[in-house]
Formats: C-alpha cells, sequence, structure tokens
C-alpha cells in the first residue's frame, strides 16, 4: 500500500471509531434518553464533536487529502482519496464554532421535536426549526454552491445531487403518478376499502414483533451484529462492524405498518453487514449515498414485502398469530390491503403510488425554505395547501403534518429527495437481478438467501468504493432512469386494480 494512504488510514480510524461513539449516544438519544437529560446529552455530543472535527483539521493528515498524487494511486487508493476529499470539504469550509453549534442546537431539537409531536404543538418546536434553518443556511454558503443554497445540503446525502435535477425528476414522476390514483380512484376495488386493519381492530405489539423477528432472520439480518428497539421514528444506524441496529414503532390497529417498517430498516442494515470488512473503519466503509441505502431499503419493503408472492409466504404466519382477528382472510385479501393505494397524511405509511407525492411535498417546501421564498411560521399552513395539492387531503392536526417526520429536528435539510432516488434505483436493480433470478419463485419458497447473494455480490461488498453514478451503471449497464420505476408501478397497479 502507498506510504501516505496508509497515514491516512490509520488517522482516519480514530475518526471512524469516534464517529461510532457518537451514533451510539444518537441512538440512546432516539430511543432511551430521559426528557430531563437532553441538556447533557446536547453537551456531550458537542465535546465529541468538538473532537472529531479537531482530528480532521490534523494539519499532516489535511495535507496528505490535499496533496497525494492520485495518479500513482491504484484503485481502491484513488477511491479512498475521493472519499476523503469529498467528506473533508465540510469541515474545511464550515467553520468548527458552526459545526459543533449545529449538533448542540439539533440535540435539544429533537427532544422539542417529540414532546411537539406527542402535544400536537408546532409552536414550541418552532425556535428550534428556525435555528436549525440559519444554521444549515450558514452551512450551505460556508460549504458554496453555483445556483441555489439547497444544492450545498443535498450534495451531503448524494453526490452531486441538485435541486434543479431533483425537479426534472419530480416533474416527469408527479404527472405520471397523479393521473394513476386517479385511475385506480375510479375502480370499485378503489371504493372497497381493506377492512383488515385500523378502527378498533387490535394486534397486540408483541405478536408484531415476533413476526418482524421471524421475517429478519428469514432476510439474512443478523441479529448476533443487531437488534430491534422501538423508537418515535424508525431508523437504522451503524455502530460497529458487528453492530448494526434498527428500530421500529407498533400501532395495535396495524399489523402490517411496523412490518414494513421493519423490512425498510433492515434493507439498510443488511447493507451495511455485507460491506467488505476490509474497508472496516476506512473511507470505504459503509453505504456510498443515501439514494443508494435507501435503494435497499424500498427494494425489501416494497419490490418483496409488498409483492404476491411474500403474502402467500407470511400469510400462515399472520393466520397463526392472528387466527381471531383474520380469520379466513385469503391471501387476495391480504394482498389488496399491503397494496392498498389510498392518498393518506403520513409518509412512512404511504402505499407504493402515492409515496413520492410525500417527497415532492417536502423536497419544494425546504428548497422554498433554503431560498427563504417561505417563512417556517408559515409551515403548517403551506403544508395543507400542498397536501391538498398533491394527494387532496388535509390534515387535522399537525402532528399528521408537518410535525410528522424526525428529519428536521435532525437539521437533515436535503434528505428527503434520497428517498426517490431510492425508488429509482431500487426498481433499476430489481430489473437487473431478475435477469439472473426468478425473484417471485424465491420469495414465494421463502428463498431470501438468493436474493440476499447476488446484492451482496453487485453492491453490498463494494461499500463506497464506487460512487452511486458508477455503481449503477455498473449493476445495470446504463445511467439511472426513472423508466424502470414507472414500468413497475405502471404494470403492477394497473392489475391489481384491473385497469
Amino acid at each position: 500500500m502507498n506510504k501516505q494512504i496508509r497515514k491516512l488510514l490509520e488517522h482516519y480510524k480514530q475518526i471512524s471509531l469516534l464517529g461510532k461513539v457518537s451514533a451510539l449516544a444518537h441512538w440512546d438519544l432516539e430511543v432511551n434518553l430521559p426528557p430531563k437529560a437532553s441538556e447533557e446529552r446536547a453537551a456531550q455530543l458537542a465535546y465529541l464533536t468538538s473532537i472529531r472535527t479537531d482530528l480532521w483539521l490534523a494539519k499532516d493528515f489535511r495535507s496528505i487529502i490535499e496533496d497525494v498524487d492520485v495518479s500513482k494511486l491504484d484503485q481502491k487508493e484513488k477511491a479512498i482519496v475521493r472519499n476523503l476529499r469529498d467528506s473533508a470539504k465540510f469541515y474545511y469550509k464550515v467553520p468548527k464554532e458552526i459545526i459543533i453549534k449545529e449538533v448542540e442546537t439539533t440535540s435539544k431539537a429533537f427532544m422539542a421535536w417529540k414532546k411537539a409531536k406527542e402535544e400536537n404543538n408546532f409552536k414550541d418546536f418552532l425556535p428550534h426549526l428556525k435555528q436549525i434553518i440559519d444554521l444549515d443556511l450558514i452551512i450551505a454558503n460556508h460549504l458554496g454552491y453555483k445556483k441555489n443554497p439547497y444544492d450545498a445540503l443535498l450534495d451531503l446525502y448524494e453526490p452531486g445531487l441538485t435541486a434543479e435535477f431533483c425537479g426534472k425528476i419530480f416533474n416527469g414522476l408527479q404527472p405520471e403518478l397523479t393521473t394513476l390514483i386517479k385511475q385506480i380512484q375510479k375502480t370499485k376495488r378503489f371504493k372497497n376499502k381493506s377492512g383488515l386493519v385500523g378502527g378498533d381492530k387490535n394486534y397486540p405489539e408483541q405478536d408484531q414483533k415476533q413476526i418482524a423477528l421471524y421475517v429478519l432472520r428469514k432476510m439474512g439480518y443478523d441479529l448476533d451484529a443487531g437488534r430491534l428497539d422501538t423508537a418515535p421514528h424508525p431508523f437504522e444506524t451503524k455502530l460497529g462492524r458487528h453492530d448494526i441496529r434498527i428500530t421500529t414503532h407498533y400501532h395495535v390497529n396495524d399489523f402490517l405498518d411496523s412490518l414494513m417498517g421493519v423490512m425498510h430498516e433492515a434493507g439498510h442494515a443488511m447493507y451495511e453487514q455485507g460491506v467488505s470488512e476490509e474497508y472496516t473503519n476506512t473511507p470505504l466503509q459503509g453505504g456510498v449515498s443515501l439514494g443508494i441505502h435507501e435503494s435497499q431499503s424500498r427494494f425489501w419493503e416494497n419490490q418483496v414485502g409488498r409483492s404476491m408472492e411474500f403474502v402467500k409466504f407470511i400469510a400462515p404466519v399472520f393466520q397463526a398469530f392472528y387466527a381471531g382477528q383474520l380469520g379466513k382472510t385469503s391471501t387476495e385479501e391480504l394482498f389488496a390491503a399491503v397494496n392498498d393505494v389510498r392518498p393518506g397524511l403520513i409518509r412512512v405509511e404511504a402505499d407504493e403510488v402515492t409515496y413520492n407525492l410525500h417527497v415532492v411535498l417536502r423536497f419544494e417546501i425546504e428548497n422554498a425554505l433554503m431560498n427563504k421564498k417561505i417563512k417556517p411560521d408559515d409551515l403548517p399552513e403551506i403544508w395543507r395547501t400542498k397536501m391538498k395539492k398533491y394527494l387532496g387531503i388535509v390534515p387535522a392536526t399537525d402532528r399528521e403534518g408537518v410535525l410528522q417526520d424526525i428529519h428536521w429536528s435532525h437539521g437533515s435539510f436535503g434528505y428527503f429527495p434520497t428517498y426517490t432516488l431510492g425508488n429509482l434505483y431500487a426498481a433499476q436493480f430489481a430489473a437487473a437481478m431478475r435477469k439472473k433470478l426468478v425473484i417471485e419463485d424465491l420469495v414465494e419458497k421463502g428463498e431470501f438467501g438468493t436474493i440476499l447473494s447476488w446484492l451482496r455480490s453487485n453492491i453490498h461488498q463494494y461499500g463506497s468504493l464506487y460512487w452511486p453514478d458508477e455503481l449503477v451503471k455498473k449493476v445495470t449497464g446504463h445511467a439511472l432512469s426513472p423508466k424502470h420505476f414507472l414500468k413497475y408501478i405502471r404494470e403492477k397497479y394497473s392489475q391489481i386494480y384491473e385497469l
């Protein structure tokens, strides 16, 4: 190995280890932290961030990153330098005090958001949100951009992503999806809403958890290197090479939502568990971008979890646990419930057809906020207006509206568009997989290991070796295109709703 690269890796290992300690503190913040401890946790996370920032700013480390001659390096070494340079720009361009301030602010904001959501009180969260927006704008200005400050934030989650590109993607998807929704709403099947979830239905939380653990094991999520917990908003986090954790939440009247959420987060987790072990604590560890990461979660949740074949596989399990509730419910009825297209208020509970419209709404709001075209005080009403425009429904409470997502309390402006990118990547990867595997047969038999092996071989093992555009071309033979997703959605739901 090149001597300069070896020095970089020796130093970077400290950054990586400290990052995982910070991730553990964040996990505890969202899963276990008592309300009165938010100030102390904010101080602890700020301290860890200060040390980690100093490690990034170390003179010798920075000198090598900036000056190393990449022409003399092999493929992996070039990728290491590329990834370091991309990550380092945040620490080299944004003042240390701003980096620490954001960590302190968002740590406190999470607890404020959690309480505000529980009490349906946006005004209590608003001061924290304003601070976060101001900080993110400062960060965007320090990072720099050509046209739009939002571009600087989007790039933190997906390399090179811009608001202009997002706009083109959404402008191509939105009319097609809106038309499909209108066609579905005119069908007889749409009018016959599933009665399996909601209302006074009772599916005990412990039963839901046991089903989730069964499915996790079948999928290939290594529970000896991970765990399942509950949190206000489901997430996955990497605390070590053999410590990849996920969370979900449970609704006693809906046995499907928690399972879809678990499969989603397991998709993230299995990606991390599948990265080549030689990349541990190097700049090649972990998924390469949020868009590629979301492709793995959306693939397992939708392409697998919402398929008729998966319903056939899981139906006996559902009926064993919920004999009284489901009775003699057929696989067709279960499949209809899993794929019920119905504009709803909550993004994480949305069906495949309406889901991306929830993302369009958030993208437009974030873009407008970062360009100071709207005010944070007006967000509840703006949210209601856009929900009416895109989904034809209006939330009665802010808990179901502007307060539903955790992302803004984290300062994660720029994250939401990666969900739609994930849907597009997932469909394109699935199309490539189908050239080698009969996915449907494997799913119905519960042979998920073959599917996971394909993902391991083609995507997971590489970690961050390939940039997203390189990876998608390597796996599928061409650049990212919405055509695969639109084809999948049209064909699947035209058949379900007999269009």
